[in-house]
């Protein structure tokens, strides 16, 4: 009996194993243009193997992946529509435009498909862009990028000396702190709230964080840095803030009153000196006006 319940779970471990590579073939080879995506740990428990599958048509395509931590994905490109059916092809890599050494390899065709893929330990300075190239086409880009910060802004945000502001990062990813910096030009420094608490408060809330800056002054103007740390590198996001002093909205109507007083003033100046010569001159016959000297109208008296 016992060799028997033992012969019964090896089976059934055994039927497990099968039915879940029969499972992962299915999904693998399921129709043209469709992705799938697996994951499996290496012996190395701080990096995973990824596979990406790409099965489409040969015209190029794009897809982004976000990477949080350095490890190794393995890329793989699925042609599956050359019309002259070749028994092989050429393809190879490439790295933002220039081809990976080493990668070049023939490719056969199996039961009408083309299939490249090669594994990379990516670390931060090998994120970037990975194209499959079958023949002399780039078929597939991959992206290889840490997650962007969302809501970017365009305007700088406008407050005034003595108000409080807030600014505010996000992400669809939570990443493993938030760090804001005050930015000079190329020099970063890093703005710490618990040195400073009556001037700045940092709120985190997981893919969310916010810097308050309490009792504005205008040297708090410039460029503020909102950093998300990953364990790959922290992706960064710019915000300008622009501090303005109370007088500053009435500059242009104080312009706007400068410029009217000196017109009135030029119109009033020229009026008086029109009136004076209205008075020093007479009307002719044709109704025309004529200087008229002191002495011939003493004469005429």
């Amino acid at each position: 009996m016992p060799q028997s319940g033992q012969t019964q779970r090896s089976y059934k471990r055994s039927f497990n194993v099968n039915a879940m590579h029969l499972l992962l073939v299915l999904l693998y080879w399921e129709g043209v243009n469709t992705e799938t995506t697996f994951s499996q740990m290496t012996n190395d428990s701080d990096t995973t193997l990824r596979t990406i599958v790409h099965k489409g048509q040969s015209h190029a395509t794009v897809e982004v992946l976000e990477i949080l931590k350095p490890q190794r994905i393995e890329l793989l490109c699925n042609l599956t529509d050359i019309p002259s059916k070749p028994s092989n092809i050429t393809g190879f890599w490439r790295k933002d435009g220039g081809e990976i050494e080493n990668s070049q390899q023939t490719i056969y065709r199996h039961n009408e498909h083309y299939i490249l893929k090669r594994i990379f330990n990516i670390q931060e300075s090998d994120l970037g862009n990975y194209s499959c190239i079958f023949g002399k086409e780039e078929q597939f880009t991959f992206v290889l990028k840490v997650p962007a910060i969302k809501d970017k802004r365009d305007r700088p945000i406008v407050s005034y000396v003595g108000d409080s502001v807030v600014l505010e990062c996000g992400l669809k990813r939570e990443p493993n702190t938030w760090v804001w910096y005050k930015t000079n030009d190329t020099d970063k420094e890093l703005i710490n709230a618990t040195a400073d608490p009556t001037h700045y408060k940092i709120h985190l809330d997981k893919n969310i964080t916010k810097l308050t800056l309490l009792n504005l002054t205008l040297e708090d103007s410039g460029k503020y840095t909102c950093s998300a740390v990953f364990d790959i590198k922290p992706t960064e996001s710019h915000l300008d803030l622009k501090v303005l002093s109370f007088t500053e909205p009435l500059k242009p109507f104080m312009i706007i009153a400068v410029e009217v007083v000196i017109l009135v003033t030029l119109i009033l100046l020229y009026e008086r000196q029109s009136q004076k010569r209205k008075g020093s001159t007479g009307t002719t016959e044709n109704g025309l006006y004529e200087h008229t000297p002191c002495e011939q109208i003493e004469r005429r008296s």
